[in-house]
């Protein structure tokens, strides 16, 4: 009889003055998995959409799988699925993000973790969406821990994307305003996110770091991506010679998943991302 699926959810203390909230999915078999640590987007959490029936997925095909709030995401401790505490997003930035997946991998390797006997810390990889997917490149890069990657629907460039905004204006006003398309509230975006971004300009220059990734690197994007243009993809995979591109026809930003997705079954396309990417992680 095939085990149950456990998911528990769980927080640890970050490097920011804000505690990070995650959880895991898994079976409670005796072998030790591969873990996956799965990073969101921009305007993302860990329980949008599709995400926890994602988590299902992996969890049956013998992964320990992680999926974290960025602790300045915009949700908060006490209510992780919905983008509510504004000032907290208005102050992400590339950093933090970096910071919480340092300390995520920190919580793997403690001597008293509870859940030890049930991962490989020696087989860590790494899933990120859309912007999620460059700060899981960058942390790839970064970290030796870390052995293969994966990015869905990625950015190539994190500068790009910072001039959609008049810079001049959000300094003179110290903030620009996203909208979140789902509830239509503006979001705040305060003016330390450019401002950080400029102090490590050298880091963060994702198409000049990707020249530096010796890993294994497995692109999936849709051809019918209207947020992030597949040529993002493109662009990595003409450059980095070890890596992979799937390209799904006819899928989306999110693989034709949506919040709030009331189904029990994932997407087509999306069943495909994932397919390829355990493929992917069991070579």
């Amino acid at each position: 009889m095939e085990e149950k699926l456990l998911k528990n959810e769980l927080k640890i203390n970050g490097k920011n003055g804000r505690p990070i909230t995650f959880d895991i999915n898994y079976h409670k078999q005796s072998i030790k998995k591969p873990i996956i640590i799965f990073s969101h987007g921009f305007k993302g959490f860990k329980d949008w959409g599709t995400f926890n029936l994602m988590a299902d997925e992996f969890a049956k095909n013998n992964y320990f799988f992680l999926k974290l709030n960025f602790s300045y995401n915009g949700t908060s401790p006490d209510n992780i699925d919905e983008l509510n505490d504004f000032e907290a997003f208005g102050n992400n930035n590339f950093e933090k993000e970096l910071n919480d997946l340092d300390c995520i991998i920190d919580w793997l390797y403690e001597k008293d973790n509870i859940y030890a006997d049930f991962f490989d810390k020696n087989e860590i990889y790494m899933i990120g969406h859309s912007r999620g997917g460059g700060i899981s490149i960058l942390k790839t890069i970064e970290d030796a821990r870390i052995k293969k990657v994966s990015a869905w629907a990625t950015i190539n460039d994190f500068e790009k994307y910072m001039y959609l905004s008049d810079i001049e204006k959000w300094k003179q006003t110290g903030v620009s305003f996203v909208e979140n398309s789902r509830t239509g509230k503006q979001m705040p975006l305060y003016f330390q996110f450019y401002e950080n971004f400029i102090q490590n300009k050298d880091r963060f220059n994702l198409q000049k770091q990707l020249y530096k990734l010796d890993k294994p690197l497995l692109l999936v994007h849709g051809t019918n991506d209207k947020t992030v243009d597949i040529t993002d993809a493109e662009w990595i995979y003409e450059n980095i010679l070890h890596s992979i591109l799937i390209k799904i026809e006819d899928a989306d930003h999110t693989f034709n998943s949506k919040h709030k997705w009331n189904e029990k079954n994932l997407p087509e396309k999306l069943k495909i991302a994932i397919e390829e990417t355990i493929e992917f992680f069991r070579i």
